[in-house]
């Protein structure tokens, strides 16, 4: 199973385009971590079957999104969020405490528009990165484990 994970659009709507458009054929969900509702909005009105998962973003001021999801990928439990409410711009504990917490297998977020890939304690963690910076992630679940990197458009 292939996820596309993208965040903080910030109004940079064709590389988002970009990037679903290079990924349609072979991704399995896109997932979208917020600043970045209405561009989410404007892709779904030219793809409205597109599978995607969205949270809302500190600059989402009118999205019905929630700010963290938990969803199944395959047998994995996927935690999404746009990392604002877990203090990431300070450090990344309050949200690996909240992703051991809720016993997630991969942690998505982003906010910082910093690419960033770890794994810890088991948890699979990730931060794509920012599409108005041309970055966004992707992560292959497989029988045989998770590959995860970062790319740019």
């Amino acid at each position: 199973m292939r996820l596309v994970v993208t965040s903080d659009v910030h109004k940079r709507t064709s590389a988002l385009f970009d990037i679903v458009e290079r990924h349609l054929d072979n991704a399995d969900l896109f997932i979208n971590l917020g600043d970045s509702a209405n561009e989410v909005e404007e892709l779904l009105m030219v793809y409205p079957d597109l599978k995607i998962e969205c949270v809302a973003g500190n600059c989402d001021f009118s999205s019905s999104q929630p700010l963290t999801k938990l969803i199944q990928c395959k047998d994995k439990k996927v935690f999404i969020t746009h990392g604002h409410p877990f203090y990431v711009k300070h450090g990344y504990g309050v949200l690996k405490q909240k992703a051991k917490d809720i016993k997630a297998d991969i942690c998505l977020f982003g906010h910082t528009h910093i690419p960033y890939t770890e794994i810890d304690d088991g948890i699979y963690y990730m931060n794509p990165g920012a599409v108005c910076d041309y970055s966004y992630g992707i992560i292959d679940i497989t029988d045989k484990g998770i590959m995860f990197y970062t790319t740019k458009i």
